[in-house]
């Protein structure tokens, strides 16, 4: 028996330094809940990479309303040519040097709806960068949370586990003179074994949260970590407030809630503008043939011609020698001249009013693609809808338990303490002793998972509506 006490105040031992080794320190600084969900998605490279595409798409916008603007240059060239007859045979070519050139082609339709369509694109992208952090910061709340939480268990795993020692160390006592059955003993000695396993997974429980959490903020995985204690309590009235909610206070505010979430979350927001980009698309591919293409075209410039010696010749007439000679100096003016020109036109691509023509094919695509994303629509709005019903009814479920357990530990804590002064008296035996712990121990338990539940559901529900997590209001 004496070797069966000195086993079980080893393994206690261990189970301390165990204890000793996961909770955190009381030193270093805190990190509240704010400052762990600025440096997570500080850190976060899903959210850098949705700020990229954000800009990315910026510039796809910019690069729509770029087609406005005229393809501008320069260029010189030489051109040799040789003739037999005709103006061509009076010389061998010419310089040409264009110091502007200034072109331009636009399809109105293709580029009113190709704009459209990068806009829309830029409201996806904005929104999936919403997304990302409103999905960081739920997770960062509830690693935060459970951290808390399960350091909590491991505290009153901890006290639980000195009182079933103390008591394993009386009856164990209590056994050797005959006081205490067998059955008394190994009771009280699988109740203490029991409660160690508990502190243990709830140590692991911890390690894991909080290892979690580390990566989550991009350090290390075992860098320390202490946070505030104080976050996982509710503020003061907070469950009344809800508790107090009618049925329909609560229909009302599910109503608002679905409401705002169809104006604010932002996956609703992205399939709306994915379907405004469909409809952009298949009018740009319709624009084909329904608008001409306009086109300006404009350039400024020097030229001359490289003039072939033709010998004297004469017509034997001096007025038509004269006017050859007028003639010859118009079309091959000696010296470099200047000249520009510009030109307006439009075309029109009727091949694409044919049925079996690309564009109607490429459209068709697009349209039947809206329907989808239309059927997309509805079965997320019914998920949101959902989403919200069963938050609402988990904050009102956290805040009656809340409520009711902060009673009942009070009754609980009181059971013990008489249960503890019976069984020292003998006035009780051993098991209504153990009953009054376990109890004790299931009344704290289902007020620290009821704080962790009002917590997060406050952070799921505002997730739920697409609002950051400190615009809820109750």
């Amino acid at each position: 028996m004496h070797r069966i006490g000195k086993d079980a105040r080893n393994a206690f031992a261990a189970v301390m330094m165990m204890l000793v080794l996961a909770v955190p320190a009381s030193s270093g600084e805190v990190m509240d809940l704010g400052k762990a969900i600025s440096l997570a998605l500080e850190n976060n490279n899903r959210y850098k990479i949705a700020h990229e595409k954000v800009e990315e798409s910026r510039l796809r916008v910019r690069e729509a309303w770029g087609r406005l603007w005229p393809e501008l240059g320069s260029d010189a060239t030489i051109t040799w040519f040789g003739a037999d007859k005709g103006v061509m045979s009076m010389s061998d070519g010419q310089y040409d040097i264009k110091f502007v050139k200034a072109s331009i082609a636009l399809n109105p339709g293709i580029f009113y709806n190709s704009l459209r369509n990068s806009q829309d694109g830029h409201v996806i992208a904005v929104n999936d960068e919403k997304r990302v952090k409103l999905d960081t910061t739920v997770m960062t709340i509830r690693l935060y949370y459970r951290i808390l939480l399960t350091n909590e268990i491991i505290k009153m795993r901890t006290e639980s586990i000195k009182a079933l020692e103390e008591n394993l160390r009386v009856v164990t006592a209590g056994y050797k003179i005959g006081t205490f059955t067998r059955l008394d003993y190994l009771r009280v000695k699988v109740a203490a074994a029991n409660e160690k396993t508990r502190l243990i997974n709830a140590q692991n429980d911890y390690l894991n949260a909080k290892a979690a959490l580390n990566i989550h903020l991009g350090r290390e995985i075992d860098s320390p970590l202490v946070l505030d204690e104080k976050a996982i309590a509710v503020r003061p009235g907070e469950e009344d407030s809800i508790i107090s909610w009618t049925e329909m206070e609560r229909k009302d505010k599910v109503a608002a809630m679905t409401a705002g979430a169809l104006k604010s979350r932002p996956e609703i927001i992205q399939i709306k503008s994915r379907k405004e980009a469909l409809i952009h698309g298949a009018r740009a591919g319709e624009s084909i043939y329904l608008w001409p293409t306009l086109f300006a075209s404009a350039n400024y410039g020097m030229n001359k011609i490289m003039k072939k010696d033709m010998g004297v010749s004469s017509t034997g007439d001096i007025h038509a020698d004269y006017a050859l000679y007028e003639i010859g100096k118009v079309l091959e003016p000696s010296g470099w001249s200047k000249n520009w020109t510009v030109t307006i036109g439009a075309t029109y691509r009727w091949g694409g009013l044919l049925p079996f023509d690309p564009a109607h094919a490429r459209a068709d695509q697009v349209m039947s693609q809206s329907k989808q994303v239309d059927m997309e629509m509805d079965d997320f709005v019914r998920g949101v809808r959902l989403d919200i019903q069963q938050g609402v009814l988990k904050l009102v479920s956290a805040s009656n338990a809340i409520m009711s357990q902060k009673d009942n530990i009070a009754s609980a804590e009181e059971s013990q303490r008489v249960a503890t002064v019976q069984f020292k008296n003998g006035m009780i035996d051993n098991t209504k002793f153990l009953e009054s712990n376990v109890e004790l121990s299931n009344a704290k338990t289902l007020y620290i998972q009821a704080l962790y539940d009002l917590q997060s559901s406050k952070a799921e529900l505002n997730r739920a509506i697409g609002y950051d997590y400190f615009r809820f209001r109750h």
